[in-house]
């Protein structure tokens, strides 16, 4: 029977990863030490930072001031009001600004004010939005890195790293939490799954028929684990294998249905599931599609995507290929240095750029080498454009002659300067009077946001910022928020999203 398509058909809501939450009850089976395989330690290469052992919601890869933010950034915000505006986060927003909210979530900053009970029901509920929400995101190594720096014994961080290691194939170092032994962890198929990959057979299947027992697994998982376990017997108890539930499978549900020959595509799993693809065991086009997505939301390096484009010839037509052979051919044109080829390459495969919303992490592959090439015409324009979109954009500004540069790319430089753009140019549209607006020496914030700021909450303001803006376009809220960001001293995140706003054609 072949399942895989119910799931990818009706995938819950990313805002929900209701397939991360687990706590089914356990009794103490005892200690599983776990072999490693031909001596490998597991665990990604991210530098982390000492932490505070008293808290862990402190624990991050870089000190605020790397990322121009204060330590105490969160001031008297308490963490569960922290928490739920991290959880709301949009994931489809401006690249810009989750660049600022991956600065949030990953920096080190002081410990939030802790909330009488725990904030979102748990001890470190706080540090759960973080871990969940970069999850959402798909950064995945980030997560676990985090993660592994805190080396906490709490269950439910433990089966987080469970869960982040079955995503990302590394099911040795998903298994290493889940079988220490103080305290227990509070899930049965993650203990069964672990104990038989490390060869205890029979504790996992005497765990499992506990479980069963108990009703503390469904039915479903007693099935995918007495597979895994047994192959094609079924243990006393288990069912026949049912249909699998409606929505999003767990990790580990979706990891057994591989190990079963059955899996489930990724494409319409959220997109932290997507880095299984790029194993090395998935075809060419399953690979392209997975670093495509994972690209969009900046959790893998476009030079990753650019080396999937560029490894062999397409064999089709249409859709993603059409995408692959253009790239390709613009690639080689740059290559060669060739600003003819170059200037006949450049359009057609920026279309299909932009039809995958993949401009700024091609820009920022391409616009020095297009800058350098000094095209002109057409070309010229869409490459001035291009580098507008890259971490270059402010000498990208700086090249533009002013005296033969259209109204439009003179608005757009002055805002890469961080100038008054109505003193320079104009540009038409709702989205560019709010940057002016935001651009003006003469406006100011919303009396609300001086409020918060005045108090100290400047974290919870960024936050609110970073939902506001991340929503469906509003120029108003675009004003603000932008007006906000450079008050604070974003300068580089406020002209960012500005230019993005501009420049890219996204609707939330």
């Amino acid at each position: 029977m072949q399942f895989g398509a119910a799931w990818a058909q009706d995938p819950m809501p990313l805002s929900a990863i209701d397939w991360l939450r687990r706590g089914a009850p356990l009794s103490e089976p005892g200690a599983y030490p776990l072999t490693p395989p031909n001596g490998a330690s597991g665990g990604v290469g991210i530098s982390v930072r000492a932490l505070d052992a008293l808290r862990p919601e402190a624990v991050g890869l870089y000190p605020a001031a790397r990322v121009g933010l204060p330590a105490t950034l969160w001031g008297p915000t308490p963490a569960s009001a922290l928490a739920g505006q991290i959880a709301t986060l949009p994931i489809d927003m401006m690249p810009a600004l989750r660049d600022l909210s991956l600065r949030l979530l990953l920096a080190e900053f002081t410990a939030p004010l802790p909330d009488a009970g725990g904030s979102r029901g748990h001890p470190v509920g706080f540090l759960l939005a973080r871990l969940d929400k970069l999850i959402e995101f798909g950064a995945l190594d980030q997560a676990a890195a985090l993660l592994d720096a805190l080396d906490s014994a709490d269950p439910t961080l433990r089966l987080r790293r469970f869960d982040i290691g079955l995503l990302l194939g590394d099911e040795y170092r998903a298994c290493e939490g889940i079988l220490r032994t103080d305290p227990a962890i509070n899930d049965s198929a993650a203990l069964v799954f672990c104990l038989a990959r490390d060869g205890q057979w029979d504790i996992a299947e005497s765990v499992l028929n506990q479980a069963i027992a108990e009703n503390s697994v469904s039915a479903y998982e007693a099935d995918l684990l007495s597979l895994f376990i047994t192959g094609d017997e079924r243990l006393p108890g288990a069912s026949t294998l049912l249909p699998p539930p409606v929505g999003t499978p767990t990790p580990l549900a979706w990891r057994l249905l591989e190990a079963a020959g059955d899996p489930v595509t990724t494409l319409g799993l959220p997109v932290a599931f997507a880095h299984a693809d790029l194993r090395g065991t998935a075809g060419w086009r399953a690979q392209l599609e997975a670093a495509e997505r994972l690209v969009r939301v900046g959790a893998l390096s476009p030079n990753r995507l650019l080396g999937l484009y560029t490894e062999r010839r397409a064999a089709a037509s249409g859709g993603i290929w059409e995408r692959v052979r253009l790239v390709q051919r613009l690639d080689e044109a740059i290559s060669r240095n060739d600003p003819e080829a170059t200037a006949q390459a450049l359009a057609p495969a920026w279309a299909q750029i932009v039809s995958g919303e993949l401009e700024v992490p091609m820009a920022s592959l391409y616009a020095t080498s297009l800058g350098s090439m000094r095209l002109t015409g057409a070309a010229g324009d869409l490459a001035f454009r291009i580098g507008l979109l890259s971490d270059s954009y402010e000498t990208v500004a700086l090249g533009l002659a002013p005296d033969s540069a259209d109204a439009q790319a003179r608005f757009l430089a002055a805002v890469a300067r961080g100038l008054d753009p109505v003193q320079s140019g104009s540009m038409p549209g709702d989205i560019a009077q709010a940057v002016a607006q935001a651009f003006s020496p003469l406006t100011q914030p919303p009396p609300s946001s001086r409020e918060r700021l005045d108090q100290g909450r400047l974290g919870e303001e960024m936050l609110l910022i970073l939902n506001r803006l991340g929503g469906p376009a509003d120029p108003r809220v675009l004003a603000e928020g932008l007006t906000v960001l450079r008050l604070l001293g974003l300068e580089d995140i406020a002209r960012r999203t500005a230019l993005e706003s501009l420049l890219l054609d996204r609707r939330g």
